[in-house]
This record gives structure tokens, C-alpha cells and sequence, in this order.
């Protein structure tokens, strides 16, 4: 009995399995659910050019969804004017994680800028910074962080610290540069353990102790393309998120410095006003299509609809971080379909605003 049993269950395994392929779409239609759908998340990228020749540099944040100081400094400085030279801003490389408020919702991004597979949740993204970064060619690519802890009172730890790969990598001078900054911004810094000294992992020697930075984007940056990348790390053990910020920025202001290029406002401007910079009065809506009737939804809200509906969320509207997520499934799907019920949870960044409920019935 037990056998045949068995035999029954694999044989029913094998008949599922071999049935055709069906989207989700066309998987539940017959069946009266109801599809979502959210727009993509984009692939957020600025340029901004000086009308005086200078230093070209690019910023990448968010590449660690729940380091907001790294990401809300990149994005401060997509809103300036350059006066002298190039600047390039990829501030939410990794928007999903954003979303989520994790340090890497489909595993650590900054592990896969070695081999990754083409089946990999983030391998577009990972792709699109390496072709952006070799046809730009900047002067300098520099990737803001937020670490645990203060490095000063601890070396194992990343938090507030300039991290380099190697004091000098193919004649780049990577400490020399590291320790100029280092140097500038700790003249006005009196707390001890918020100074900023430099962290060099040593990635390229055969005994360094963080072989796995031989993954990460400074490192790629490096060894394939032969363009200086430096890693900025604040403490995530600041006192809130405004001092993260104001942090990131003075260490930015020196790299500027250094590379010939000036921005309008300037540095003493954006960090004397960052809680207003950070917290502007926005209002916040999502533009809802359901079975072709416009909705326009500004606060938590329950949509009851009728099966075999279609609820397209048009756009979010709001700030650059505004952006929504399904709750309870796969936070990559931007395609759902549900019998019963489904959340969306509208946040700017990290921070929830609203929540639409979809309920079929």
C-alpha cells in the first residue's frame, strides 16, 4: 500500500510539472483573480555638467538598502548646480532594498561585482553600474556607506572610515588621497570617535584578511578598469540621520576639492541646511488605474474590486525615493496576481506613508 501510494503521488509530481508553461496573468484569469501591476523601479542616474572644464566624478549610494545616510547624501547633491567640472550621481543603485530597509533584499550587491549569474535578482542593475562606469570613465568613482561602529576606537570596525583597496594600485595613489581628505575633515571634527581615519583592507595582497572586497565595486572599479574608487563609510551608531549626512558631505566637499570641481550651492550651504534638504514638504500620492477609471490615493486606503480586474498603480508621486512594494510576496515582483487580497505599502525610502489594500470581491 505504502508503495503504491508512493507511486500514485510521484505520478501526480510528474503530471503537474509537464503541464504548459502559463503566466501569472493567464494562470489565474480563468480562475476570476485580480492582476496588479507597479511600475519598475528605475534606475535612477544624473549628470550634471559645469560650464568651466574641471575634475570628472561619479557618486554611487544605495548600494546597501539600509545605509539611508549613504543614499540621502548622493541624492542631496543630484539637486545642485556644477559650476566647475562633471558630476555623475547613481544615488539608489540597489531601490528595492531601499524599499525594504535591508542591507541587500536579494543578497549583498557590493558581492557581485565579480561573477554573477544572469539568473540573479540584481544582475541588471550590477551590469548597468559596470557599463555606466566604463563609458563614462570618471576620475574617480566614490561609494558612500554607512559601517557598524567607529573604526577609530576599533579597527575591525568600517564605520567612519575611508576605505582604499591598497595604497597604491598600478600607480594610482590610493592613500595619498585617502589621507588628504582624512586629514582636511578631521581638523573639524573634536569628538574622538567620529574621526575619520583611513581603513586600508590591503584586497590585492595574497594574505589580506578581506578577500571577499575582492567581489565589491571599488575593487572592480580598480583591477578591470583601471579608475581610482574609494569607499566613504560613515557610523550607522550616529546620533540620527542628519549628522550621516553632514558627514558624507564634508568628506565629499574634500574629493571635490581635490578633483577641481565646485558646486553651486555650496558644501557649507547644503550642510548648514540639511534637516531642510532631507525633510522637504512633499505631498504624497499614488495614481491608481482600475479597469480603466482614474484613482488618485493620498492616505491608506481599502480598494475593493471585482474579479478578473486589473489595478495598474501608474506612478508614485512624491520624492525621487517614493516608490511602492507589495507586502507578503517577493518584493521584486512589480506583477501580481491574488483571489483574495493584497497590500501595497507606499514609502519614501525607508519610511512607510501609506498602504493601499486591494481586496477581490
Amino acid at each position: 500500500m505504502e508503495d503504491s501510494w508512493r507511486r500514485e503521488f510521484i505520478k501526480g509530481l510528474i503530471g503537474a510539472f509537464s503541464l504548459p508553461f502559463f503566466s501569472i496573468k493567464e494562470a489565474f484569469a480563468s480562475k476570476g483573480s485580480v492582476l496588479i501591476k507597479l511600475p519598475p523601479l528605475p534606475l535612477q542616474e544624473t549628470h550634471i555638467v559645469g560650464k568651466e572644464k574641471g575634475g570628472r566624478v561619479l557618486i554611487v549610494g544605495g548600494i546597501h538598502g539600509n545605509e539611508p545616510g549613504a543614499y540621502k547624501a548622493a541624492d542631496i547633491l543630484r539637486h545642485v548646480k556644477v559650476k566647475r567640472g562633471e558630476l555623475f550621481i547613481a544615488p539608489r543603485m540597489n531601490f528595492v532594498s531601499i524599499l525594504a530597509n535591508q542591507r541587500g533584499y536579494n543578497g549583498d550587491m557590493n558581492r557581485k561585482f565579480s561573477n554573477l549569474s544572469p539568473k540573479d535578482p540584481d544582475y541588471d542593475k550590477v551590469v548597468w553600474l559596470k557599463n555606466f562606469i566604463e563609458e563614462v570613465k570618471p576620475d574617480i568613482v566614490l561609494t558612500l556607506h554607512d559601517g557598524f561602529g567607529f573604526h577609530s576606537l576599533n579597527p575591525r570596525f568600517w564605520g567612519q572610515c575611508i576605505v582604499i583597496d591598497g595604497e597604491v594600485y598600478k600607480g594610482i595613489e590610493l592613500g595619498k588621497i585617502a589621507r588628504y581628505v582624512s586629514k582636511n575633515v578631521n581638523k573639524e571634527i573634536s569628538n574622538r570617535k567620529w574621526k575619520i581615519p583611513v581603513y586600508n583592507t590591503r584586497t590585492f595582497d595574497k594574505d589580506t584578511k578581506h578577500p571577499e572586497q575582492r567581489k565589491s565595486l571599488t575593487y572592480y572599479c580598480l583591477k578591470n578598469l583601471n579608475i581610482p574608487a574609494i569607499c566613504l563609510e560613515t557610523s550607522k551608531q550616529m546620533p540620527n540621520l542628519e549628522t550621516k549626512v553632514v558627514f558624507h558631505l564634508k568628506m565629499l566637499k574634500e574629493f571635490f576639492d581635490l578633483y577641481n570641481v565646485t558646486i553651486e550651492p555650496d558644501f557649507r550651504y547644503l550642510i548648514s541646511n540639511v534637516q531642510k534638504l532631507l525633510y522637504p514638504q512633499n505631498f504624497y500620492s499614488a495614481t491608481v488605474c482600475v479597469n480603466g477609471r482614474i484613482i488618485e490615493i493620498s492616505s491608506s486606503r481599502k480598494l475593493k474590486v471585482p474579479p478578473r480586474s486589473t489595478v495598474q498603480v501608474i506612478r508614485f508621486n512624491g520624492t525621487d525615493g517614493t516608490n511602492g512594494i507589495f507586502n507578503g510576496v517577493n518584493k521584486n515582483y512589480r506583477e501580481f496576481s491574488i483571489r483574495r487580497k493584497l497590500s501595497i505599502d507606499v514609502k519614501d525610502d525607508f519610511k512607510k506613508k501609506f498602504n493601499i489594500s486591494i481586496v477581490v470581491g
